[in-house]
């Protein structure tokens, strides 16, 4: 979305796309977003309310899920992403399925979880050793292991910065996601690629960089429910500056 269409009023002429987001997501999110995506998309943010990452606060914030991407829908969403591995884990592997189905129901729109588009989206890429960089509390990030060991990956090595409260993990720096992904990765001998959860860190660039830097596929939680979300809407036009991911919406 660019500075002209928001001052001409005509965003998301192409479409768009809705983001139940478990906490208040920052502008620089935003930003960050719009500055790689092709113009003409609009994304649209609905927010559960968790300040910390603890399983009662996923637990309420799951509670609040359908309705909130049922009001994108209403809002004119085509698409809806589920956010925050936290809310797929509260119940192990399979239950990303169930969000998904009980999210198409109650909003009447094609949908994906962040864990679910990320499983896809190592999948196109072809990887299946991989390192994993989180900034989330050690047990989520154990969670989040199993579950992607349950999909079929294996995972070499995992940088967990042990952070709880979601105003401390935007307080990182943005290169924070730069150091841990690539720590964990110099860790995993022979990994194929690197896997990064939550999408309250690590922009674009940070992609970009590691991918330059190191030689191998990164894929971040955020990038992947994008990913998932211009392929749902049928958007083909190349995404050039967030990593080797978006390649494989035109092969």
């Amino acid at each position: 979305m660019s500075l002209e269409e928001i001052r001409d009023g005509v965003t998301g002429w192409r479409g768009k796309l809705g983001w139940v987001s478990p906490a208040v997501p920052y502008s620089s999110s935003l930003v960050d977003v719009h500055s790689v995506i092709p113009d003409g998309i609009e994304i649209l943010i609905a927010t559960l309310g968790i300040t910390a990452i603890t399983d009662e606060q996923a637990q309420m914030a799951l509670s609040r899920a359908y309705e909130a991407a049922a009001r994108l829908a209403t809002a004119g969403a085509g698409f809806v992403s589920v956010d925050g591995a936290p809310l797929v884990c509260t119940r192990g592997f399979g239950f990303d399925k169930e969000i998904i189905k009980n999210v198409e129901q109650a909003a009447k729109i094609p949908a994906t979880t962040d864990l679910t588009a990320a499983v896809d989206a190592l999948r196109a890429l072809k990887l299946r050793r991989i390192a994993m960089a989180s900034p989330l509390p050690d047990a989520m990030n154990a969670k989040i292991r199993k579950f992607m060991e349950d999909s079929g990956f294996e995972v070499a090595s995992l940088n967990s910065l042990n952070i709880t409260f979601n105003r401390d993990i935007h307080a990182l720096p943005q290169n924070a996601a730069y150091g841990a992904a690539r720590k964990a990765y110099m860790e995993a001998a022979g990994a194929e690629g690197i896997y990064i959860p939550c999408g309250a860190w690590c922009p674009a660039w940070v992609v970009r960089a590691l991918e330059a830097d190191l030689g191998v596929p990164v894929v971040h939680s955020r990038q992947a429910t994008t990913w998932a979300g211009l392929k749902a809407l049928k958007i083909r036009e190349p995404v050039t500056r967030w990593g080797r991911l978006f390649q494989t919406l035109y092969a």
